[in-house]
């Protein structure tokens, strides 16, 4: 397993049937629109860079362990204090066992710390963005980030497998993420690296009902513009809405708020009730978003991957 800033992914196994299922293939047209629904960074005669899924996300992590961490540590604290101050009149293996038992409870403690603090630095203190980067010129891929490497991923894109992935219900708002991700395979066809591409989608509705369907078809326009751009470079595909890499608290709600518009495009009297009652919320995840941010260093490629002169669509 191998964590790649969104979900733990298994590593060194064979295709499922369902991510065979639900393939884009590079070769074959995914849809008659195109759009990259607010995941472009930058677009240029050689390359196009997107986010990642988690980019958009960012906060809620920080969010969730912050939450946990005063719980982790008062469960350390309790069990110190107990150890120092014995219950009267207990002796012998009544006692070893009690003292065992706070030692066990304070070391489950000290794990939970430890856990909230990996957590809090896969936003906080790390990159600002973990971009995906694909050039039309040299007909690679390369991913920043990705589960299965400390550094780029790099993979000829008529050898990248992409897929749409569906995910387990948010917990917090009820609805189905769906997300296009890319694997890399070996010479065995096993999946050795994975990373996210591109913007998730949410629906309240089952894929199997028209407007769901249509919400998740919403990654086969994404996949498209990028495929469009692989084989016949800006000229092929319409100016993306950039997503704005300067860091500021305005920037970061444009981001959190976003997905409120699908959502009530939707229709649905649930979603509609649930976009009102989770704005507070989305309002302090904006507000850890650009925290994350601002703690954060700009990612830097390899001179080999960031060489080729290019006439940059965005300074």
């Amino acid at each position: 397993m191998a964590w790649d800033g969104t979900y733990w992914v298994k590593l060194r196994r064979q295709l499922t049937d369902e991510e065979k299922t639900r393939q884009l293939r590079v070769d074959r047209s995914a849809s008659t629109r195109v759009k990259t629904d607010y995941s472009a960074f930058a677009m240029n005669d050689a390359w196009l860079e997107l986010t990642n899924n988690a980019y958009v996300q960012r906060g809620i992590l920080t969010y969730g362990f912050l939450m946990l961490l005063p719980v982790s540590i008062m469960f350390v604290c309790g069990a110190i204090w107990a150890m120092r101050n014995p219950p009267p009149n207990t002796h012998g293996a009544e006692l070893t066992f009690a003292m065992a038992f706070m030692v066990c409870f304070m070391l489950f403690g000290c794990c939970m710390v430890l856990v909230c603090l990996w957590g809090l630095h896969q936003e906080n203190f790390t990159w600002t963005r973990i971009p995906i980067r694909f050039n039309h010129r040299t007909r690679m891929v390369h991913a920043f980030r990705g589960a299965g490497a400390k550094g780029v991923i790099s993979v000829p894109w008529d050898k990248a497998f992409f897929f749409i992935e569906k995910r387990p219900k948010d917990p917090i708002s009820r609805g189905t993420p769906y997300g296009l991700r890319c694997h890399v395979l070996d010479d065995q066809g096993r999946v050795s690296q994975s990373f996210t591409v591109g913007r998730r989608v949410y629906t309240i509705d089952d894929e199997t009902t028209e407007n769901g369907r249509s919400i998740v078809h919403e990654l086969n326009d994404q996949f498209e513009f990028i495929r469009r751009y692989m084989e016949g470079g800006p000229s092929a595909v319409p100016a993306p809405d950039l997503v704005p890499i300067e860091v500021s608290l305005s920037n970061s709600c444009k981001l959190a708020f976003r997905n409120d518009k699908a959502l009530l495009a939707e229709g649905n009297v649930v979603a509609t009730a649930l976009v009102w009652v989770l704005k507070p919320f989305l309002m302090l995840i904006a507000l850890l978003h650009y925290i994350g941010m601002r703690t954060s260093r700009e990612p830097v490629w390899p001179a080999d991957i960031d060489a080729s002169p290019v006439s940059m669509a965005r300074a």
